[in-house]
């Protein structure tokens, strides 16, 4: 999912459906990536999101069940294939980027081997199926829901321009934070990339208290990694919108504490690499009666107020 205007990720694409281009990160993982219309390229920031991916791996998630939640080309999900995953699935809410996801597998690895699903967020979409991971990589839209008269500006765009990628981002960020706690193996974790943009703390606050998760489970959150990265405009048609734009991302430093600076004409926002655990609420531990306890052999008591002696 898009998460700023830069590298095309805000525009799909209108050439051919030949048309390739190449997606190179760190330590020579390189990739041909079809560009479609329908699919989003590789941003800058999903390519600095794989970078981190690639130095910062655990060898136990290598080894365990991966999800990559909105995968688009599948370019996060070859790169975890290609680091020797085994266990991948991927989800993407539009069929034409799945479509081309399974493509883009077969073009660089010449097999298929990651479990594509068109689903929202999670694989199964309404059946009762909850599959845990182990990692769960996201990269979820940077924007959040569009003004009303920001909306009225793009209705007339909306031919090459995919709103629901780019903007509501606070309400599927705050939809997969109530959810992770169902879907996330313990001691699993899951990295996700955010827009300074979104207002990031604002929306963790929120996913602690009015959006709690499920069962009451604690969502923890820690930061990874922070780049600067700019808000470029690649196309007429976002050129024509900067103006409002730009008033909804002044809005929203008064709103929800959205984060950026200027430097000339150009803003400058913060993609933040952020790790997210979840806490499950503690069983409550059952007293026996007053009563019992006078029953209670005395190498059981024994062993509840202290530590039982070791044993050969």
């Amino acid at each position: 999912m898009a998460e700023g205007l830069e590298g095309g990720d805000a525009a799909t694409a209108s050439e051919p459906v030949c048309e390739t281009y190449e997606a190179c990160f760190d330590r020579g993982h390189r990739f041909r990536l079809y560009d479609r219309q329908g699919t989003f390229r590789l941003s800058q920031a999903g390519l600095a999101l794989g970078d981190y991916l690639v130095r910062n791996l655990r060898e136990s998630e290598i080894t365990g069940r991966i999800l990559d939640v909105g995968t688009g080309s599948g370019a996060i999900a070859l790169l975890l294939r290609d680091l020797g995953a085994t266990s991948i699935a991927a989800t993407d809410i539009s069929a034409s980027a799945v479509a081309t996801a399974r493509q883009n597998e077969l073009e660089n690895f010449g097999d298929p081997a990651i479990d594509f699903w068109h689903s929202d967020l999670f694989p199964g979409g309404g059946t009762d199926q909850r599959e845990l991971f182990d990692l769960i990589v996201f990269n979820p839209p940077g924007w959040r829901t569009p003004s009303d008269l920001l909306k009225a500006e793009l209705e007339d765009k909306h031919h090459s321009l995919d709103l629901e990628a780019m903007f509501y981002g606070d309400s599927v960020l705050l939809r997969f934070l109530r959810l992770l706690p169902d879907h996330l193996a313990p001691n699993g974790r899951a990295i996700i990339g955010l827009n300074s943009l979104i207002g990031i703390a604002d929306i963790f606050g929120r996913s602690r208290s009015t959006d709690r998760a499920g069962d009451d489970a604690s969502i923890h959150s820690r930061l990874l990694e922070r780049i600067e990265l700019p808000l470029l405009f690649y196309t007429e048609e976002w050129s024509q919108v900067r103006s409002s734009l730009l008033a909804q991302f002044e809005q929203g430093r008064h709103d929800y504490a959205a984060t950026y600076v200027t430097k000339g004409d150009t803003i400058h926002w913060f993609y933040e690499i952020t790790e997210v655990t979840v806490t499950e609420p503690a069983t409550p531990l059952r007293l026996l009666p007053f009563v019992e306890m006078g029953t209670t052999p005395a190498r059981a008591f024994q062993h509840s107020v202290g530590p039982e002696p070791l044993v050969g």
